[in-house]
């Protein structure tokens, strides 16, 4: 077994390239590492630097063997577990930083860095955006130059190893394609929950005032849309994700029981009207969420698999959405729900208020519904009070008491959608009217670069649904009563209103005015959209589409051939390439010299392997002494040229075209 020496080739040390495969490696995983193990790596990693060795003594066995015990220990402290995923890749970068310190030998330096393409790897357990894959190849890079490094006996500088791993990596990069487009592609497996508890910016199942406020102070993405058709207006895209229909005094819920085990596919019994209108198709590439419920517009069913339509006609999953996920959604947001009646159970979850609380506004909307006569007036003359009155719309709210609605209702009458869709609400059940609050997201941006919506946290919104006799539920925004612009404009559009944002940051979306910004956000935007359809996105069914195009047939052993007769073929244009690679390495002189050895070898006399130019122009001359003149000539100018070069330029030329003349004349 070979000892590493302190020096293995000119350039960077050996232990300088390990270390660096492992920092690469790390370093995507920097925001979810404890700050403990942070140091440990760059602990590790100093201790293999050649200046602390000469005044540190290498870890021994029981060191290392506390090192581990420490680790895992931190690792449990840390996650409060040895798996999963967060918990799982620490403890992969804890082996991975003892492996670096015990590396000896050349066994030990190839493990190490083999071992550093693992904790790569796992990068892509928490992102598969464009940034990181394009990052993780050229950690790749670095990775492949470590271990060339370690093996070339030869030396070579830093720029040197960084090209020729870089050239392997683009060899191998067709393979990949091929393997990628052809091979064929298989469901997920399993689903892992890769937040730990930590849970994600956006809904949750329940709502208070200051929650999606909150929510819309963030620019992260929410969900992107495809439409299939004509795009429809903003003002009428409201993307239904939660039903809050029970009220405690301080916060709304979804009532229990709501679920029903249906196919999303199927049209629900209680949808009615309209059924002979297009529907609008869309496609949904929602963000992780980790949890079940999904977003689309009114009245929808979908044929992804493994999706289910609650009662209260709302996309669910059978699991929490912990990865990304895309989905098809027909929508007929025209038809009504529940026209004839409401089962008796629905009505009782539709009205229920908490028995004390709020006097001042059940007092109000009794009096008020004694004299509209009729709940869709009631409806009309509540909502033309929040136009009347002086009602402002604000992200940051003052404080509301005990009596929240009343506080809100006459008091302050500053709040966000989440303050006038539960007063209204609140207002429709104290005076018998069924009615519930809706959350999700209005709206969204039109990509200038592509045919698609871009919805983000910033476009939260919650409304109301009342169900008035003949008509069903019907769907009623109180907030574009206050702040039309919300509604008709979108809360992208408002980012630069300071009388909307109040103090908000808003991260890059308040500076929507600076056309540069804004363009390198929408061209960034555009990118990873195309990155997660067409890429991420390539599943069986866009297989099978992409088969049927190119080979007219979907079958899986024409598709297996095709394959096989691409990857001969890529790896019979590989060897030429690499033939071709090797001659064009070679020394001008070594070339002209092998021209003069194989001119040789016809005439009889066959260079042995090992034999340097003058011992085979010694033995030309005894077995062949008409040659042995012109062979001895010509063994002192190639070693005069190629191991002993001049400075005398002219010099040179003139005896490289002797060489070349004595050359052609064996």
């Amino acid at each position: 077994m070979t000892t590493l020496t302190s020096r293995a080739i000119p350039g960077w040390p050996v232990r300088y390239w390990q270390s660096a495969a492992l920092l690469v490696a790390v370093l995507p995983q920097f925001e979810r590492l404890p700050y403990w193990l942070l140091a440990l790596v760059v602990l590790a990693c100093l201790w293999r630097t050649p200046f602390a060795e000469r005044r540190l003594a290498a870890p021994g066995s029981l060191l290392r063997m506390l090192i581990l015990m420490a680790g895992m220990a931190g690792v449990y402290y840390s996650h409060r577990t040895l798996l999963g995923a967060e918990g799982g890749v620490s403890f992969l970068i804890v082996c991975a930083v003892l492996k670096l310190l015990e590396s000896r030998q050349q066994r030990d330096l190839f493990i190490s860095v083999v071992l550093d393409f693992f904790v790569l790897a796992t990068a892509f357990l928490f992102s598969t955006s464009l940034v990181v894959t394009v990052y993780v190849g050229l950690a790749c890079v670095v990775i492949i130059a470590a271990l060339l490094v370690q093996q070339q006996r030869e030396g070579a500088g830093l720029r040197l190893s960084l090209r020729r791993a870089g050239v392997m990596a683009l060899q191998a990069l067709p393979l990949m394609l091929i393997l990628f487009v052809f091979f064929p592609r298989l469901p997920p497996l399993w689903t892992l929950n890769l937040s730990q508890g930590g849970g994600r910016t956006g809904m949750s199942d329940s709502m208070s005032p200051g929650d999606i406020s909150r929510l819309s102070e963030s620019s992260e993405l929410a969900f992107r849309v495809e439409f299939s058709g004509p795009l429809p207006p903003s003002r009428e895209l409201y993307w239904r994700g939660l039903v809050l229909t029970h009220y405690d005094g301080q916060r709304w819920t979804q009532a229990e029981g709501i679920h029903e085990p249906r196919p999303a596919s199927l049209r629900a019994p209680w949808v009615q009207g309209q059924d002979g209108t297009a529907p609008l198709a869309y496609r949904i590439i929602l963000e992780p969420t980790d949890q079940t419920w999904l977003f689309a517009l009114a009245q929808p069913r979908s044929p992804t698999p493994r999706l289910g339509l609650t009662r209260d006609n709302r996309l669910v999953a059978r699991a929490p959405v912990f990865s990304r996920l895309s989905y098809d959604v027909q929508s007929w947001p025209q038809a009504s729900a529940d026209i004839e009646s409401l089962p008796d159970w629905m009505w009782m979850q539709s009205v229920q208020l908490p028995a004390q609380g709020n006097p001042e506004a059940k007092r109000m909307a009794r009096r008020w519904y004694a004299n509209s006569g009729s709940a869709s007036r009631y409806v009309a003359d509540t909502l033309d009070w929040f136009r009347q009155e002086h009602f402002f719309y604000t992200l940051e709210p003052p404080a509301l008491g005990e009596n929240r609605v009343d506080d809100f209702l006459f008091k302050t009458r500053r709040g966000f959608c989440e303050h006038y869709a539960s007063a209204f609400v609140f207002l429709m059940r104290a005076a018998g009217v069924p009615a519930r609050v809706v959350a999700g997201y209005q709206g969204g941006e039109k990509s200038p670069l592509g045919d698609y919506w871009v919805v983000r946290q910033l476009d939260a919104h919650a409304w109301a649904e009342v169900w008035l006799e003949g008509q069903g539920w019907v769907q009623v925004d109180p907030t574009s009563a206050v702040a039309p612009d919300r509604v008709q404009r979108g809360a992208t559009q408002l980012a630069g209103n300071p009388a909307y944002w109040g103090n908000s940051g808003l991260s890059t979306v308040r500076y929507n005015n600076f056309r540069l910004l804004k363009n390198l956000r929408s061209l960034a935007d555009y990118v990873n959209y195309r990155w997660h359809r067409d890429v991420l996105g390539y599943d069986v069914e866009n297989q099978e589409g992409l088969m049927q195009r190119l080979l007219g047939d979907t079958s899986l052993l024409r598709r297996l051939a095709v394959m096989g007769i691409a990857l001969a073929v890529l790896a019979g244009l590989l060897f030429l390439w690499a033939l071709r690679g090797e001659r064009r390495q070679l020394h001008p002189l070594d070339r002209l010299y092998r021209r003069y050895c194989a001119r040789l070898a016809r005439q009889g006399v066959l260079r042995e392997a090992g034999e340097g130019p003058q011992a085979f122009a010694r033995r030309v001359a005894r077995q062949k002494p008409v040659l042995g003149p012109q062979a001895e000539e010509f063994a002192r100018l190639y070693m005069a040229l190629r191991y002993q070069p001049a400075r005398d330029k002219a010099r040179i030329k003139v005896l490289e075209k002797r060489l070349i003349r004595l050359a052609r004349g064996f």
